[in-house]
């Protein structure tokens, strides 16, 4: 991997990693966090989270569609660092 080497940081239990300086933040959903979701359930959800953004900034819920956004974000940045977030995590568990 060219770049910077990957980075993690833990703030108020909630682990971050840093991976050619995009953030991935381990959100949970449901009973499940982020790290946990396999390739395809990250893929459902992160469709999910775009569609709930879209349909609150419809609605005029701007702050809402806001943090939906963040998580959709998120999502596709861990969809596209997926192996190697993968490799890091099961690395130091």
């Amino acid at each position: 991997m060219k770049g910077k080497p990957i980075e993690v940081s833990a703030t108020a239990g909630i682990l971050s990693i840093k991976i050619q300086d995009r953030e991935i933040i381990n959100e949970r959903i449901g009973d499940k966090w982020l790290f946990d979701l396999t390739y395809a359930e990250a893929i459902c959800y992160k469709e999910a989270y775009h569609i709930a953004s879209l349909s609150r900034s419809q609605k005029g819920d701007h702050r809402g569609a806001k943090e939906m956004r963040a998580s959709y974000n998120n999502f596709k940045r861990y969809i596209a660092h997926y192996e190697q977030a993968q490799k890091f995590t099961n690395q130091n568990q």
